[in-house]
């Protein structure tokens, strides 16, 4: 027989609740008991079922899960420390299979937790041992007085009552297993401690993904070292030329930043222009034309009712066509921003976009607002108009809220809608800057972190919230006053 050697290491004075007297050895028969004699797996179904403790086992995954993104190394003795807890055991360890120098293949117990803590290292072999009869099963396994059978067990300090085994899986392999026993005659696992145990070895399989990760990149960083010496010219190189790279980066990135502001501006402006040239030019086309067909059917008594009725129509499909255009110029740059500022360019705006769209729209603004800077208007007002898009194409909202307040040294503007909302995801990409949602939105922010303001939003299932700020120049809140 194979007789396992354990290695002795001292891992803290901290032993397992139930465990404080140790537990007198079995007796040791002359002949090993049979693997039936010891493998009671169906036990774990006729015994009683605990309930289970739900309000523990999120708190311990969230703990695993804090584990795995800030120290993963240490991830499988926190999950071997909770399956204490979490059934109550005397002992938790892993098992990974290995080939000794001898040639043969071994579980070596690469961690433990509890009583049997200072045995950390040692194995016992393949084919005769709990840990190999459950890989050649592939099913969780529990065994009584294990020891009866693999003999060697009786050489340690606390007798294994209950021995429960579960394989841990790598892809198509199984490198090993995870288990908890019991050395105490009160403490009986059932199908609740193997539900939990299966839980954890998918949580052991991702700490070995991680271990033979982290080992990959020991190796690859001792590798590396050796060659340091030979490339620290180089590396002193590249980190100028990173430095000069992003120099240059944040030297286009401003460029580009310039460049939006200048588009937008453009744009403005070719809209302001747009405007004026369709309610000038086109407009007055219009009125002559309707006017002259409205001279011609007053003139012309002894027009046929055929022709006077073309007349007519004509006159109305230019009527039409007047007021079209008159929209689409206002759409395109309201004269009342220009003439009487953003509070009445915003009246007239909001009420005709919610008959359009049947969507109510609810305006706050103060009763003292005055002028602002043109720019200012006509960004807050750019904004407004591309939020309302948004909420009639996007939202599914019935309703939307704007509300416009100045402080000394800032106007705020907030717009809320009640429909679906962004995506937390997509709102995710768009502050990090990884994937843009759309044109629209990026135009507002750029719009406003081009005027020094800020730019934020906030969306849940229950709507979405947008909220800027833009400065204002020192004069401009007494002349709002």
């Amino acid at each position: 027989m194979n007789i396992p050697t354990f290695n002795r290491r001292s891992l803290g004075r901290r032993a397992a609740r139930l465990l404080r007297v140790p537990v007198q050895a079995a007796a040791v028969s002359s002949e090993p008991a049979s693997l039936q004699d010891i493998l009671i797996t169906s036990k774990l179904k006729s015994r009683r079922r605990r309930k289970p403790n739900h309000y523990a086992e999120n708190a311990a995954l969230q703990s695993l899960a804090r584990v795995m993104t800030t120290s993963p190394e240490t991830l499988i003795d926190t999950l071997l420390k909770l399956a204490l807890e979490l059934c109550s055991a005397g002992t938790a360890g892993l098992s990974l299979r290995e080939t000794n120098e001898q040639g043969e293949q071994i579980f070596r117990w690469t961690n433990l937790a509890g009583a049997l803590r200072k045995h950390i290292g040692g194995s016992t072999p393949r084919d005769f041992s709990p840990c190999g009869v459950t890989v050649d099963r592939n099913a969780p396994q529990l065994f009584t007085l294990p020891g009866r059978r693999f003999q060697y067990f009786n050489g340690l300090d606390f007798t294994i009552v209950e021995a429960l085994v579960i394989p841990v899986y790598l892809g198509a392999e199984t490198p090993g297993t995870i288990w908890i026993v019991s050395h105490d005659d009160e403490i009986k696992f059932d199908s609740e401690d193997a539900r939990i145990m299966t839980g954890l070895a998918e949580f052991t399989t991702c700490a070995l993904q991680l271990t033979r990760l982290s080992d990959v990149d020991r190796t690859a960083r001792r590798e590396g070292a050796k060659e340091i010496a030979e490339h620290k010219l180089t590396e002193k190189t590249l980190r100028h030329s990173q430095g000069d790279l992003q120099a240059v980066v944040d030297a286009r990135t401003e460029q580009l930043r310039q460049l939006s502001a200048n588009l937008m501006d453009m744009q403005d402006q070719e809209r302001r222009r747009i405007a004026r040239d369709l309610h000038d030019s086109v407009g007055q086309y219009l009125a002559g034309i309707q006017m002259n067909l409205s001279s011609f059917l007053s003139h012309a008594p002894g027009l046929a009712d055929p022709e006077r009725s073309r007349i007519a129509d004509s006159i109305e499909m230019a009527e039409r066509c007047t007021s079209e255009i008159r929209t689409i110029s206002y759409l395109l740059h309201p004269p009342l921003l220009d003439e009487t500022g953003l509070r009445s360019a915003l009246s007239w705006y909001v009420e005709g976009f919610a008959q359009r769209s049947g969507i109510q729209v609810a305006l706050e603004i103060p009763e003292t607002l005055g002028r602002l800077p043109n720019d200012t208007e006509t960004a807050l007002f750019r904004v407004i108009q591309q939020s309302l898009a948004n909420i009639h194409r996007h939202s599914g909202s019935q309703a939307a809220r704007i509300v416009l307040d100045l402080t000394p040294e800032f106007v705020t503007l907030e717009i809320s809608d009640q429909g679906t909302g962004i995506a937390a995801e997509t709102l995710a990409d768009f502050h990090s800057g990884t994937r843009l949602p759309g044109v629209g939105m990026v135009g507002m922010r750029e719009r406003v972190l081009n005027m020094d303001g800020k730019f934020h939003v906030a969306s849940s299932d229950q709507g979405t919230r947008l909220q800027i700020s833009l400065p204002l120049p020192a004069n401009a809140q007494s002349a709002s006053a």
